[in-house]
Protein backbone atom coordinates (compact mmCIF):
# COMPACT_ATOMS: atom_id res chain seq x y z
CA UNK A 1 0.00 0.00 0.00
CA UNK A 2 1.28 3.63 -0.83
CA UNK A 3 0.64 6.57 1.45
CA UNK A 4 1.08 9.90 1.55
CA UNK A 5 2.70 11.68 4.88
CA UNK A 6 1.85 14.91 6.37
CA UNK A 7 3.57 16.43 9.31
CA UNK A 8 2.63 19.14 11.05
CA UNK A 9 4.31 20.86 13.65
CA UNK A 10 5.53 24.36 14.08
CA UNK A 11 8.57 22.56 16.06
CA UNK A 12 9.89 20.35 13.71
CA UNK A 13 9.79 22.27 10.89
CA UNK A 14 11.49 25.09 12.69
CA UNK A 15 14.03 22.07 13.87
CA UNK A 16 12.99 23.03 17.75
CA UNK A 17 11.81 18.74 17.23
CA UNK A 18 12.84 15.96 15.33
CA UNK A 19 10.52 13.52 12.83
CA UNK A 20 12.28 10.23 13.43
CA UNK A 21 12.36 8.74 10.19
CA UNK A 22 14.97 5.91 10.45
CA UNK A 23 12.46 4.42 12.73
CA UNK A 24 9.71 5.25 10.65
CA UNK A 25 11.50 3.71 6.99
CA UNK A 26 12.37 1.00 8.72
CA UNK A 27 8.76 0.22 9.91
CA UNK A 28 7.75 0.95 6.44
CA UNK A 29 9.95 -1.05 5.03
CA UNK A 30 9.27 -4.02 7.10
CA UNK A 31 5.76 -4.08 6.17
CA UNK A 32 6.46 -2.81 2.31
CA UNK A 33 4.79 0.16 2.81
CA UNK A 34 5.44 2.50 -0.01
CA UNK A 35 5.66 6.50 0.73
CA UNK A 36 4.49 8.89 -2.19
CA UNK A 37 6.10 12.31 -0.43
CA UNK A 38 6.37 13.82 3.02
CA UNK A 39 4.71 17.10 3.38
CA UNK A 40 5.87 19.27 6.40
CA UNK A 41 4.12 22.28 7.06
CA UNK A 42 3.44 24.26 10.58
CA UNK A 43 0.40 23.26 11.92
CA UNK A 44 -3.02 24.82 10.31
CA UNK A 45 -6.54 24.16 11.58
CA UNK A 46 -8.04 25.27 8.69
CA UNK A 47 -5.42 23.19 5.99
CA UNK A 48 -7.45 21.45 3.47
CA UNK A 49 -5.06 18.11 2.99
CA UNK A 50 -7.88 14.97 2.79
CA UNK A 51 -8.59 14.30 -0.99
CA UNK A 52 -10.82 11.04 -2.68
CA UNK A 53 -8.96 7.28 -3.28
CA UNK A 54 -5.74 8.88 -1.51
CA UNK A 55 -4.05 6.76 2.07
CA UNK A 56 -3.31 9.09 3.83
CA UNK A 57 -0.98 9.41 7.22
CA UNK A 58 -0.72 12.24 9.19
CA UNK A 59 1.49 13.29 12.45
CA UNK A 60 0.95 16.23 14.21
CA UNK A 61 1.53 17.07 17.87
CA UNK A 62 -0.74 15.13 20.44
CA UNK A 63 -2.40 18.64 22.14
CA UNK A 64 -4.10 19.33 18.23
CA UNK A 65 -4.91 15.75 17.39
CA UNK A 66 -8.55 15.95 18.48
CA UNK A 67 -8.76 19.50 17.16
CA UNK A 68 -7.73 18.12 13.54
CA UNK A 69 -9.92 15.15 13.67
CA UNK A 70 -13.02 17.15 14.36
CA UNK A 71 -12.44 19.69 11.73
CA UNK A 72 -12.14 17.45 9.18
CA UNK A 73 -14.67 14.36 10.59
CA UNK A 74 -16.78 14.63 7.64
CA UNK A 75 -14.23 13.95 4.99
CA UNK A 76 -13.11 10.87 7.11
CA UNK A 77 -15.52 8.22 7.07
CA UNK A 78 -17.87 6.02 9.24
CA UNK A 79 -15.93 3.22 10.30
CA UNK A 80 -12.67 3.91 12.33
CA UNK A 81 -9.90 2.00 14.75
CA UNK A 82 -8.56 2.85 17.80
CA UNK A 83 -4.73 1.54 17.67
CA UNK A 84 -4.07 1.62 21.61
CA UNK A 85 -5.71 4.86 21.87
CA UNK A 86 -2.95 6.82 20.14
CA UNK A 87 -3.66 6.34 16.52
CA UNK A 88 -7.05 6.37 14.97
CA UNK A 89 -7.66 4.75 11.74
CA UNK A 90 -10.36 6.36 9.42
CA UNK A 91 -11.60 4.66 6.30
CA UNK A 92 -13.08 5.96 3.65
CA UNK A 93 -14.32 3.87 0.65
CA UNK A 94 -10.98 2.61 -0.58
CA UNK A 95 -8.56 4.36 1.25
CA UNK A 96 -7.41 5.15 4.67
CA UNK A 97 -6.39 8.16 7.00
CA UNK A 98 -4.11 7.75 9.94
CA UNK A 99 -3.90 10.14 12.12
CA UNK A 100 -1.03 9.59 14.69
CA UNK A 101 0.65 11.90 17.31
CA UNK A 102 4.64 12.24 17.22
CA UNK A 103 4.66 11.93 20.56
CA UNK A 104 3.58 8.16 20.48
CA UNK A 105 5.78 5.25 20.08
CA UNK A 106 6.13 4.59 15.93
CA UNK A 107 6.51 0.87 16.51
CA UNK A 108 2.66 1.02 17.29
CA UNK A 109 2.55 1.43 12.97
CA UNK A 110 3.07 -2.42 12.95
CA UNK A 111 -0.14 -2.81 14.01
CA UNK A 112 -2.00 0.13 11.66
CA UNK A 113 -0.03 -1.04 8.57
CA UNK A 114 0.07 -4.93 9.20
CA UNK A 115 1.46 -7.97 7.49
CA UNK A 116 -0.88 -10.14 5.25
CA UNK A 117 -1.36 -13.26 6.25
CA UNK A 118 -1.14 -15.05 3.50
CA UNK A 119 2.00 -13.74 2.23
CA UNK A 120 5.55 -15.12 2.84
CA UNK A 121 7.68 -12.38 3.80
CA UNK A 122 11.72 -12.52 3.33
CA UNK A 123 14.57 -9.93 4.39
CA UNK A 124 18.03 -9.45 2.69
CA UNK A 125 20.57 -7.40 3.16
CA UNK A 126 23.18 -6.38 0.71
CA UNK A 127 26.81 -4.96 0.52
CA UNK A 128 28.03 -3.12 -3.22
CA UNK A 129 25.52 -3.42 -5.55
CA UNK A 130 24.38 -0.98 -7.61
CA UNK A 131 20.98 0.54 -6.68
CA UNK A 132 19.45 0.12 -10.21
CA UNK A 133 20.69 -3.37 -10.47
CA UNK A 134 18.73 -3.98 -7.64
CA UNK A 135 15.66 -2.84 -8.87
CA UNK A 136 15.99 -4.64 -12.06
CA UNK A 137 16.50 -7.69 -10.34
CA UNK A 138 13.75 -7.39 -8.10
CA UNK A 139 11.41 -6.54 -11.42
CA UNK A 140 12.56 -9.46 -12.93
CA UNK A 141 11.94 -11.59 -9.87
CA UNK A 142 8.15 -9.84 -10.03
CA UNK A 143 7.55 -11.49 -13.04
CA UNK A 144 9.05 -14.99 -12.19
CA UNK A 145 7.29 -15.55 -8.51
CA UNK A 146 3.76 -15.43 -8.01
CA UNK A 147 2.19 -12.03 -5.86
CA UNK A 148 5.89 -10.57 -5.69
CA UNK A 149 5.95 -7.33 -3.89
CA UNK A 150 9.11 -5.79 -3.11
CA UNK A 151 10.50 -2.97 -1.12
CA UNK A 152 14.20 -1.42 -0.66
CA UNK A 153 16.31 1.08 0.88
CA UNK A 154 19.71 2.08 0.35
CA UNK A 155 22.35 3.84 1.09
CA UNK A 156 26.06 4.18 1.18
CA UNK A 157 26.58 1.21 -0.68
CA UNK A 158 24.06 -0.94 1.55
CA UNK A 159 20.85 -3.03 0.64
CA UNK A 160 18.02 -3.81 2.88
CA UNK A 161 15.69 -5.39 0.60
CA UNK A 162 12.14 -6.74 2.19
CA UNK A 163 10.16 -9.41 -0.09
CA UNK A 164 6.58 -10.82 0.24
CA UNK A 165 4.97 -13.45 -2.57
CA UNK A 166 1.79 -16.58 -2.56
CA UNK A 167 3.62 -19.19 -0.54
CA UNK A 168 3.81 -21.28 2.06
CA UNK A 169 4.63 -18.57 5.47
CA UNK A 170 6.94 -21.46 7.34
CA UNK A 171 8.61 -22.74 5.20
CA UNK A 172 11.61 -22.52 2.67
CA UNK A 173 10.47 -22.90 -0.51
CA UNK A 174 11.88 -23.08 -4.34
CA UNK A 175 10.83 -18.98 -4.73
CA UNK A 176 12.84 -18.03 -1.78
CA UNK A 177 15.69 -19.79 -2.76
CA UNK A 178 15.29 -17.98 -6.34
CA UNK A 179 15.60 -15.00 -4.86
CA UNK A 180 18.35 -15.12 -2.59
CA UNK A 181 20.50 -16.60 -5.19
CA UNK A 182 19.96 -13.70 -7.60
CA UNK A 183 21.68 -11.48 -4.49
CA UNK A 184 24.16 -14.41 -2.90
CA UNK A 185 27.53 -12.33 -3.90
CA UNK A 186 26.61 -9.41 -2.21
CA UNK A 187 24.55 -10.75 0.82
CA UNK A 188 25.42 -10.57 4.61
CA UNK A 189 22.52 -11.33 5.98
CA UNK A 190 18.64 -12.85 5.72
CA UNK A 191 17.68 -12.04 9.02
CA UNK A 192 18.15 -7.93 10.90
CA UNK A 193 21.48 -8.83 11.97
CA UNK A 194 23.74 -5.64 11.19
CA UNK A 195 27.52 -5.90 9.64
CA UNK A 196 28.86 -4.57 13.34
CA UNK A 197 26.61 -7.53 15.18
CA UNK A 198 27.55 -10.38 12.39
CA UNK A 199 31.56 -9.46 13.49
CA UNK A 200 31.00 -9.38 16.75
CA UNK A 201 28.77 -12.91 17.03
CA UNK A 202 31.83 -14.38 14.98
CA UNK A 203 34.48 -13.49 16.89
CA UNK A 204 33.12 -14.23 19.58
CA UNK A 205 32.10 -17.65 18.07
CA UNK A 206 35.45 -18.50 17.04
CA UNK A 207 37.03 -17.19 20.57
CA UNK A 208 39.13 -14.42 18.62
CA UNK A 209 39.81 -10.87 19.76
CA UNK A 210 40.90 -8.41 17.61
CA UNK A 211 42.75 -4.82 17.35
CA UNK A 212 41.62 -1.49 15.11
CA UNK A 213 44.15 1.24 13.93
CA UNK A 214 42.05 3.99 12.32
CA UNK A 215 43.12 7.35 10.48
CA UNK A 216 40.95 8.39 7.59
CA UNK A 217 37.61 7.15 8.90
CA UNK A 218 37.78 8.99 12.07
CA UNK A 219 36.75 6.60 14.36
CA UNK A 220 33.92 5.21 12.69
CA UNK A 221 34.62 1.47 12.48
CA UNK A 222 35.32 1.76 16.66
CA UNK A 223 32.30 3.28 17.46
CA UNK A 224 29.93 1.43 15.25
CA UNK A 225 31.00 -1.51 16.69
CA UNK A 226 31.33 -1.13 20.29
CA UNK A 227 27.77 0.98 19.73
CA UNK A 228 25.99 -2.63 18.12
CA UNK A 229 27.38 -5.02 20.72
CA UNK A 230 27.04 -4.08 24.73
CA UNK A 231 30.34 -7.20 24.74
CA UNK A 232 32.57 -5.88 21.92
CA UNK A 233 35.07 -4.36 24.71
CA UNK A 234 35.74 -7.65 25.56
CA UNK A 235 36.68 -8.64 22.08
CA UNK A 236 38.66 -5.23 21.50
CA UNK A 237 42.07 -6.12 21.79
CA UNK A 238 43.64 -2.91 21.20
CA UNK A 239 41.89 0.31 19.78
CA UNK A 240 44.19 3.41 18.39
CA UNK A 241 44.06 6.49 15.46
CA UNK A 242 47.06 7.17 13.85
CA UNK A 243 47.04 10.08 11.04
CA UNK A 244 50.25 8.78 9.02
CA UNK A 245 50.39 9.97 5.52
CA UNK A 246 48.41 7.80 2.75
CA UNK A 247 50.81 4.79 2.19
CA UNK A 248 51.69 2.37 -0.82
CA UNK A 249 50.59 -0.95 -0.49
CA UNK A 250 54.08 -2.69 0.81
CA UNK A 251 54.02 0.49 3.46
CA UNK A 252 50.55 -0.56 4.40
CA UNK A 253 51.54 -4.66 4.75
CA UNK A 254 54.18 -3.98 6.36
CA UNK A 255 52.70 -1.59 8.85
CA UNK A 256 49.87 -4.32 9.39
CA UNK A 257 52.22 -6.83 10.42
CA UNK A 258 53.79 -4.83 13.41
CA UNK A 259 50.51 -3.82 14.61
CA UNK A 260 49.69 -7.29 14.46
CA UNK A 261 52.89 -8.06 16.63
CA UNK A 262 52.62 -5.53 18.97
CA UNK A 263 49.16 -5.53 19.91
CA UNK A 264 49.26 -9.61 19.92
CA UNK A 265 45.74 -9.66 18.51
CA UNK A 266 44.28 -12.36 16.54
CA UNK A 267 43.24 -10.16 14.24
CA UNK A 268 44.54 -6.73 13.06
CA UNK A 269 42.62 -3.80 10.70
CA UNK A 270 44.58 -1.45 9.85
CA UNK A 271 42.89 1.90 7.51
CA UNK A 272 44.59 3.86 5.18
CA UNK A 273 43.60 6.49 2.74
CA UNK A 274 43.28 10.28 0.94
CA UNK A 275 40.67 12.12 0.38
CA UNK A 276 41.38 13.52 -3.35
CA UNK A 277 38.44 16.13 -5.77
CA UNK A 278 36.95 13.09 -6.91
CA UNK A 279 36.25 11.60 -3.08
CA UNK A 280 38.49 8.99 -0.96
CA UNK A 281 41.05 6.38 -2.24
CA UNK A 282 40.49 3.94 0.68
CA UNK A 283 42.77 0.72 1.44
CA UNK A 284 42.82 -1.17 3.87
CA UNK A 285 44.51 -3.92 5.66
CA UNK A 286 42.90 -7.30 7.26
CA UNK A 287 45.58 -9.43 9.08
CA UNK A 288 46.20 -12.56 11.25
CA UNK A 289 49.41 -14.50 11.64
CA UNK A 290 49.23 -16.57 8.41
CA UNK A 291 48.55 -13.36 5.77
CA UNK A 292 47.71 -10.33 4.95
CA UNK A 293 45.20 -9.03 2.97
CA UNK A 294 44.95 -6.11 1.26
CA UNK A 295 42.07 -4.05 -0.19
CA UNK A 296 41.26 -1.11 -2.43
CA UNK A 297 38.20 1.32 -2.94
CA UNK A 298 37.64 4.17 -4.89
CA UNK A 299 34.55 6.31 -3.70
CA UNK A 300 32.66 9.09 -5.25
CA UNK A 301 30.64 10.99 -3.21
CA UNK A 302 30.85 14.18 -0.05
CA UNK A 303 32.94 13.46 2.74
CA UNK A 304 30.90 12.16 5.43
CA UNK A 305 29.39 9.38 2.88
CA UNK A 306 32.56 8.28 1.28
CA UNK A 307 33.91 7.65 4.83
CA UNK A 308 30.22 5.77 5.63
CA UNK A 309 31.04 3.53 2.68
CA UNK A 310 34.79 2.84 3.57
CA UNK A 311 33.37 2.01 6.98
CA UNK A 312 30.78 -0.62 5.11
CA UNK A 313 33.10 -2.26 2.97
CA UNK A 314 35.58 -3.30 5.58
CA UNK A 315 33.02 -4.68 7.74
CA UNK A 316 31.67 -6.26 5.18
CA UNK A 317 34.63 -8.04 4.00
CA UNK A 318 35.65 -8.40 7.31
CA UNK A 319 32.39 -10.40 7.79
CA UNK A 320 33.27 -12.60 5.18
CA UNK A 321 36.84 -13.37 5.67
CA UNK A 322 35.21 -14.23 9.60
CA UNK A 323 32.63 -16.93 8.03
CA UNK A 324 35.32 -18.90 6.50
CA UNK A 325 35.73 -21.90 8.19
CA UNK A 326 39.40 -21.75 8.91
CA UNK A 327 40.54 -18.02 10.25
CA UNK A 328 43.37 -18.11 8.05
CA UNK A 329 42.61 -15.21 5.65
Amino acid sequence: MEYKVFIFSNDVLSGQNTFDFVKFNKICLYNIVKIQNYIIENFDLERHFIEDNENLIIFCNNENLDNLIIKNINNLGNKKTFIDDQIVIFEKSNSKIVFIPLECDFSLLNKVFKREENKKYCEFHLFGIGEKEVENKLKTLKDEVDGLEYKFNYENLLCDIVVAYNGNTTLIDDNQVKIASAFKQNAYSENDMKLTEIVSKMLSLKNKNISICENITKGKIIYSLLKDNENFKELLKTATFDNFDYLNNDALYEKAVEFLKETNADIAIMTNGKFTENGLEFNYALADNQEVHIFKNNFKANQDNCIEMAKNSLLFHLVKKLRQNDITF
